[in-house]
């Protein structure tokens, strides 16, 4: 049974989160550890193949393309690794 994966951006001190349905399973692999290192601080990043169970996440703003996920996530200083 193929699942549709979601990466999931979500604010610590705000209501709601950004997503990004992944469109191959190297998006879907590669990209969570990737958002890690250039996420924003005070952010998390969790991946979902279920987003309606999870509520605590929602609303959720979806972005469709990959280039713009990245740019709201990463704006601002990075988190230090």
């Amino acid at each position: 049974m193929a699942y549709d994966w979601y990466i999931v951006a979500k604010m610590f001190d705000k209501r709601g989160s950004l997503c990004y349905k992944c469109k191959t399973d190297k998006e879907m692999m590669s990209l969570p550890d990737y958002l890690e290192l250039i996420r924003k601080k005070g952010m998390q990043i969790v991946l979902l193949n279920n987003i309606e169970i999870y509520g605590e996440y929602a609303p959720y703003t979806f972005v469709d393309d990959l280039d713009k996920f990245i740019a709201k996530i990463s704006l601002e200083e990075p988190v230090e690794v």
